[in-house]
């Protein structure tokens, strides 16, 4: 048993210290088995997931769950500062006083005297500063050698994308991008309908067609992931409507019920556009 006695701190370094010091005591001999247990990948791993509910409160506009869950992402981050700590005492300092150089080094524009027309010109520096300076560009036979190899495809397909246009190989319009989509659509169309046929592979044309659309979805300025978590959290929000209605009425979900599934989830699609339409106009 560890004798602690909680204090609600007023300022933002002693409430961060107060949390690392609690880290500290749970991943301790007489803290928590489980926390011991963890290591950095089970932990960087929660970070992944409590990042996607912290994005979850902001989708929401949920201010006590956005609170709630931007501590759990920092409870994560000092959980992995804290084993790092273990074994090397200098690490976390270390890393502190390196992010705290790269950011003054690569914001010349704050720091020093260098003049920039806006946040297009800010990242030109920025990357500069990273080929020019800290030598930090691709392997000589592998341009995406600093694409992280752990990146789930979906991300991966994002950084490759955004890795091509620092070079400038990219589309000049957004209409290139989206007559590329409709191209990659039909092909997946033509390997569908032609299965034997040589040299057509279905798979590989999905995977041009997602590729294509990850495409889009970066020139548009918007993140993959997020676009697709919002889609995944709209759709499991109107099936559990559909459920719930199907349920009221006693319809059974198979498909041969499908015109009353379809009758219902219509519903549920209209009931949605008029609490959007009275949200407006409120």
């Amino acid at each position: 048993m560890i004798d602690y006695t909680l204090e609600k701190k007023t300022t933002l370094d002693e409430a961060l210290m107060q949390l690392f010091e609690i880290v500290r005591m749970l991943r301790s001999k007489d803290g928590c088995p489980w926390d011991r247990e963890q290591t950095q990948k089970s932990v960087a791993t929660n970070l992944l997931d409590e990042t996607y509910e912290y994005i979850d409160t902001l989708l929401s506009e949920d201010l006590e769950g956005q609170r709630e869950e931007i501590g759990d992402v920092l409870l994560n981050a000092m959980m992995l500062l804290e084993m790092h700590q273990e074994s090397n005492p200098e690490f976390v300092i270390s890393s502190l006083n390196e992010v705290c150089e790269k950011l003054i080094r690569r914001h010349p524009h704050v720091f020093s005297d260098k003049v920039v027309s806006g946040s297009s010109e800010v990242l030109d520096v920025w990357n500069s500063i990273k080929v020019n300076v800290e030598g930090k560009t691709h392997d000589s036979d592998d341009f995406f050698s600093r694409v992280p190899r752990s990146l789930p495809p979906l991300e991966k397909a994002n950084e490759i994308q955004k890795k091509i246009r620092k070079v400038g190989f990219d589309w000049p319009t957004v209409e290139g991008v989206v007559e590329k989509v409709k191209e990659e659509l039909s092909e997946v169309v033509v390997a569908k309908d032609n299965p034997d046929k040589l040299g057509e592979d279905l798979e590989m044309e999905l995977g041009d067609l997602l590729f294509a659309v990850v495409n889009l979805c970066r020139y548009l300025g918007c993140n993959p992931s997020v676009a697709l978590h919002r889609s995944n959290q709209k759709m499991q929000d109107r099936f559990n409507a559909l459920y719930q209605l199907a349920k009221q009425r006693n319809i059974q979900l198979d498909q041969d019920h499908i015109e009353e599934m379809d009758v219902l989830w219509n519903e549920v699609k209209a009931h949605e556009t008029r609490e959007s339409y009275g949200t407006a106009g409120e």
